[in-house]
């Protein structure tokens, strides 16, 4: 703790800054590489590998754990260690649910059943 006292407080602000564009520019770089749609077919693809490989019902979370996990290997390193196992996890089931909403009625209107 000491340590940290005796660095000006302006070097860590231009620290943190140059973190904070380094991580920035990393993700645009990224996904300018992979688009967003690319991803998301990447996983809608993992999500049918799941459903052939867990054929027994309510294995969901089994089905999910292992998408994610799958997923997670497809991100950089660096993305990684930013995105949450559990944040991943909110967004693959986003996107699952809407597809799910997609199929049930040909509409986005949030009225899977």
């Amino acid at each position: 703790m000491e340590l940290l006292n005796m660095i000006p407080m302006w070097v860590i602000i231009i620290v943190l800054i140059a973190v904070a564009v380094t991580v920035i520019a990393m993700t645009v770089v990224y996904l300018k590489n992979r688009s967003l749609e690319d991803i998301r077919n990447d996983v809608y693809q993992l999500i049918l590998k799941a459903e052939h490989m867990y054929e027994k019902s309510g294995t969901g979370k089994q089905k999910m754990k292992w998408v994610v996990s799958q997923a997670r290997k497809l991100l950089p390193t660096w993305l990684q260690a930013l995105l949450s196992e559990e944040t991943l996890e909110n967004i693959i089931q986003a996107w699952f649910d809407g597809v799910k909403d997609l199929l049930d009625d040909g509409k986005m209107n949030h009225s899977e059943k």
